[in-house]
């Protein structure tokens, strides 16, 4: 589509070359006119041949005032008095026109906008009443200010509907157009520093904003109305420079080349012809400096073409339009190069106007670009959007399937550890009963104590099945009221010294049935083995962890001796992670010790 844009608008910078080249049909043009050159003071210059329009004073001194004076004489009848006019395509810089003897025109509109390389049209409209039948006298003058070249076109007389066509399509390009084109440059200007703000490493958009802001500055108003052009050394002059430089880092931009510290040399000519402006002597400087800065600007061109030709060989379509565009704008502007080394230009520099496509073609390029980019990221946040949303799915469903699969695997856990301890607890007092109950002569109250112990044993198992939350004081606490009768039938004294003790966050069912069934194990051996009269159970915290300490005052036992009791204390003691200590009373008894961790 840019592509597109670009050949169009390529289409209409021919069609408007055409159309302001375009000159009145020569019978209109004044043939026999006598001109010569003045000099400040008024003096007549001396001249090698005879001076005609289109001329333009190719030689100018230095704060010198210039002046062309044209005489021609016309005969018209009363009949061709009316609707005359005529009509100057191109002058500088103003233009004052006599028609036998009476001024009836002055023509100065250019100095209002000091468009620079560019010229006014001039059309002056004949009333019939300063037209006589017969013979009429003409004098046209054209003046320079101070240090400028004096230029002055063809001059053609003829009806007002013949010559104002003319007039209105040269005003359009050398006066509507490039006001318009300021404007377009501001407007897309204001655009890209936005856009550079916003994407701060896309350079393009940065450079091309300076190099628009740099032609809004120098085709505006400020330089030459509010006193910035001093006189015989132009601002505008310096400001066309770094434009071009800014031009040749954006066409790098573009192209896909990156900066460096290097990149900065291509600062050094604009700023060498800057310096050697405005410190040089006025008397000298002009030539040399239109000569570097022609060379400069054809080199730093040269080089775009160059750097996106390459870019758009290697498939870089956004290098390929602007290089479209480039070439563009490089063949006009070698034609008014050209008119301004040439003798006899035809007073119409086109470069601006056609400016104006390569800025709306850059411009659009640009815009697209943004545009299509911010459709991407929308897409890329649709889709984001939907895999996100499809990710969450399935990781709902697969989270939905863990958590199922963990109950279930909890669940069977927790069946494998009621089975084991059923097994290991209440089973064998089951088979011991049955034993018992079975043989010749029925030990009854061995049956009771056996039964007493399962049911301790189930009461403790389920018991376990609650979470404490950690909290073993509430767990000793509940195996207490479980105990204490069996306790109180052996005849032993429970002394219950538990205090607060940190809460265990590791401590759930399995653990707090594994430090019960230690705390059971310990009193059952109590009351078979110790013959003691009182059994105390205490809390505490050591460094090492929280302390868990049953204690008796019968016999002291063996702790090498073993058996069963003591290596299942020692293997839940393990599977805690915790320390267990049975040691000898100072006085009598034994006293076992559990030290559980703060943090397992």
């Amino acid at each position: 589509m840019a592509a597109w844009l670009v050949l169009v608008l390529i289409g209409l910078s021919f069609f408007a070359w055409r159309l302001a080249v375009q000159l009145p049909p020569e019978h209109l043009e004044i043939q026999d006119m006598h001109c010569a050159l003045h000099s400040g003071a008024g003096m007549p210059m001396p001249q090698d041949e005879e001076v005609a329009p289109p001329y333009r004073l190719s030689d100018v001194e230095t704060g010198q005032r210039y002046a062309l004076s044209c005489r021609f004489s016309l005969s018209i009848d009363a009949q061709q008095q009316r609707s005359k006019a005529l009509y100057v395509p191109s002058f500088i810089d103003k233009l004052q026109v006599k028609v036998n003897g009476e001024r009836v025109a002055l023509t100065e509109l250019h100095l209002m906008r000091n468009l620079h390389l560019e010229t006014t049209p001039a059309f002056v409209s004949l009333s019939p009443e300063i037209l006589r039948s017969g013979n009429n006298e003409f004098h046209v003058t054209v003046s320079a200010s101070r240090g400028r070249h004096v230029r002055l076109d063809r001059i053609y007389f003829g009806d007002v509907t013949q010559l104002r066509p003319y007039f209105h399509a040269r005003w359009f390009i050398t006066a509507v157009l490039p006001t318009l084109v300021v404007g377009g440059q501001l407007a897309f200007g204001i655009i890209f520093v936005v856009l550079w703000a916003a994407r701060p490493k896309d350079k393009e958009f940065g450079w091309l904003a300076v190099a628009l802001m740099l032609g809004v500055l120098r085709g505006s108003v400020l330089i030459p109305d509010f006193g910035l052009d001093m006189s015989d050394r132009p601002m505008w002059n310096i400001v066309v420079l770094w434009e071009v430089a800014a031009v040749l880092m954006f066409c790098r931009a573009v192209a896909g080349l990156k900066s460096s510290r290097w990149s900065w040399a291509w600062a050094i000519p604009p700023l060498l012809l800057s310096l050697y402006f405005f410190f040089g002597k006025p008397a000298i400087i002009r030539e040399p400096f239109t000569m570097g800065s022609v060379i400069m600007v054809v080199a730093y061109m040269a080089r775009c073409l160059w750097v996106l030709g390459r870019a758009a060989m290697r498939g870089n379509q956004s290098a390929l339009i602007v290089l479209m565009g480039m070439t563009m704008l490089s063949l006009f502007a070698c034609r008014d190069v050209a008119y301004i080394l040439g003798p006899e230009p035809d007073g119409v520099f086109l470069t601006r106007a056609v400016y104006s496509g390569f800025l709306v073609a850059v411009a659009t390029l640009m815009t697209l670009r943004f545009v299509r980019a911010m459709s991407e990221l929308d897409n890329t946040a649709v889709t984001l959007r939907e895999r996100v949303a499809q990710t969450q799915a399935e990781l709902s469903k697969t989270y939905d399937e863990l958590r199922v699969r963990r109950e279930t695997e909890a669940v069977n856990r927790e069946r494998v550890r009621i089975m084991r301890d059923l097994h290991d607890g209440l089973g064998g007092e089951l088979a011991t009963m049955l034993a018992l109950a079975d043989a010749p002569q029925p030990r009854q109250r061995e049956i009771a104590v056996h039964a007493r112990a399962a049911l301790a044993d189930m009461r403790l198992i389920i018991s376990s099945l609650e979470d404490y939350g950690g909290d073993l004081t509430l767990a000793l606490g509940s195996w207490r009221e479980r105990a204490e009768p069996q306790l109180r039938a052996a005849g032993l004294a429970l002394s219950w010294q538990i205090h607060d003790v940190p809460s265990l966050a590791w401590l759930g069912p399995a653990q707090t049935l594994d430090v019960l069934r230690i705390v059971q194990e310990a009193t059952t051996n109590v009351i078979k083995h110790a013959g003691a009269s009182c059994v105390t159970i205490s809390t505490g915290e050591t460094d090492e962890g929280v302390t868990l300490t049953i204690s008796d005052d019968g016999q002291a036992a063996e702790p090498q001796a073993g058996g069963n009791g003591i290596g299942n204390m020692k293997a839940r003691a393990q599977r805690l992670n915790a320390v267990l200590r049975i040691l000898p009373n100072p006085g009598n008894g034994t006293c076992v010790q559990l030290v559980l961790p703060k943090d397992n």
